[in-house]
């Protein structure tokens, strides 16, 4: 009898080649009305497990969304959910480099994924 050994979750960041990839979990997201960007994925075994969001809300603020496409541990969501929450204000608002900048940046990326899930860059 063999047994599958899963891999170890990785967390790391979006990048282009994701966007297929986040097409097929894109259903977790909670309000898909909103502007947002996927920056940060929790990965197992080459499928994303969650991944978070920048989001621009209808009131022109700022937040991270988290959002799940299989289940994960309590204590793994909050090390995720941490992480995320760093990345976020040591990362993104320092490479944007102000909040209006990463509000622009989300509204390009919004823009940037066909509906096949491709990129329109390339």
């Amino acid at each position: 009898m063999s047994t599958k050994t899963l891999q170890p979750y990785s967390i790391r960041q979006v990048d282009l080649s994701d966007l297929s990839l986040l097409k097929k979990v894109q259903h977790t997201v909670k309000n898909k009305s909103l502007l947002h960007m996927p920056f940060l994925l929790l990965t197992q075994d080459e499928s994303i497990a969650a991944f978070s969001l920048a989001t621009v809300s209808e009131d022109n603020n700022l937040a991270v969304e988290i959002c799940y496409s299989t289940n994960v541990s309590e204590q793994l969501s909050i090390i995720f959910k941490n992480k995320a929450q760093l990345y976020f204000k040591q990362q993104l608002l320092t490479m944007f480099g102000s909040e209006e900048s990463l509000k622009r940046g989300i509204s390009h990326f919004h823009n940037w994924a066909n509906p096949n899930g491709n990129s329109k860059l390339v």
